[in-house]
């Protein structure tokens, strides 16, 4: 039977969860006929790909497993998949969570019905089946025309800090014809994937329905504090914007630019400078110095963003003054101190 949506699903150690994340999927209301699941083995040290193989040999018509001898991390797992996935749509999983029954199918229908470049659905923060905590909606459900300016200023302003794969489907010919790829040997992958589908897409459906459960796992990588890699963040960024630049986005069009000056400031610098503030608080004032110059090197005109004023808040005004001002350290960690005490019930 022809398959309507390849199922991405990198795994890393998993045997705990494996199960749960299968079942979630196969009790699909679209019919487990109608997908592929390509899981990707990437080097687990347990009884995972033991798991995977015994899956496969009980539905090889729905299931391929791809098995990493060495540990690649999810941008390759991602990419490598995409190159097996036979469907014509493309949905993302993350081997810990599970997904409501009725999630595909809804998803198909909207993306089909209004043919979008991509569709996406609501998500909850699941310490267990039985307890979750429902994010805040951001943004209105229905349609987008994102060949419309505002709208598309819109989109994107609501957009940028939601940058996981697990909640959305594409078209393949989407993907594929704008080579939108994760970037590979680096965490924080999909904040590049993602923003460069926003750039890209000239249409988009959202859900209003919570059909996605993310499992808050005290093990995972969200979860670990002050580790080195969260800087990862910041080289994501630089390598989004040096690829807009070298595909010719960034001087498309000043809409383009704008966009893409802000999605770099917000990831770069704004939240990750924050994050620095509370995990890296010794770290604080060389990293700053070392954002400023990067900003004012790379974004002069940061200041004139019209992103800026349409977001506007509170909390990024004060950020984004930061840069304005050549601040000594003793000065720059009374500053950093007040914002803490202002802001951290809020971030």
């Amino acid at each position: 039977m022809e398959k309507q949506i390849s199922i991405i699903i990198p795994c890393y150690n998993v045997e705990t969860y494996i199960d749960r994340c299968f079942q979630s999927l196969k009790q699909q209301t679209l019919g487990f006929d109608h997908m592929e699941l390509i899981f990707v083995n990437d080097a687990s040290t347990d009884h995972t790909l033991d798991k995977l193989t015994n899956l496969e040999s009980q539905y090889p018509d729905n299931i391929i497993v791809i098995n990493f001898t060495e540990n690649r991390r999810q941008g390759t797992a991602r990419n490598v998949a995409l190159e097996y996935a036979s469907a014509s749509y493309i949905g993302y999983v993350d081997s810990d969570d599970w997904v409501e029954p009725t999630m595909f199918e809804k998803m198909l229908i909207a993306i089909k019905q209004y043919n979008c470049d991509f569709v996406e659905c609501r998500w909850d923060l699941a310490k267990d089946m039985k307890h979750a905590s429902p994010i805040k909606k951001l943004g209105q459900p229905g349609y987008y025309d994102l060949s419309n300016p505002d709208t598309r200023m819109h989109f994107i302003g609501t957009q940028i800090g939601l940058t996981a794969l697990w909640n959305k489907v594409f078209k393949k010919s989407f993907l594929i014809d704008h080579d939108i790829f994760c970037p590979e040997q680096i965490r924080y992958e999909d904040i590049f994937f993602c923003y460069l589908a926003f750039l890209y897409a000239q249409s988009y459906y959202r859900l209003d329905d919570v059909l996605y459960h993310y499992f808050v796992n005290p093990t995972g990588t969200v979860q670990r504090r002050k580790q080195e890699y969260q800087f990862d963040k910041m080289d994501i960024a630089l390598g989004f914007l040096k690829t807009c630049q070298a595909r010719g986005l960034y001087n498309a069009s000043l809409q383009n630019k704008n966009a893409i000056d802000w999605m770099f400031l917000e990831k770069y610098y704004v939240y990750m400078l924050w994050e620095v503030f509370e995990e890296f608080p010794e770290r604080s004032y060389s990293c700053y110095l070392q954002m400023q110059q990067t900003i004012r090197e790379l974004i002069p005109d940061y200041k004139t963003n019209p992103y800026r004023q349409w977001e506007s808040n509170a909390f990024d005004d004060v950020m984004l003054k930061l840069v304005e001002y050549n601040l000594d350290e003793s000065t720059f960690n009374d500053l950093k101190n007040e914002l803490l005490t202002k802001f951290q019930t809020t971030c």
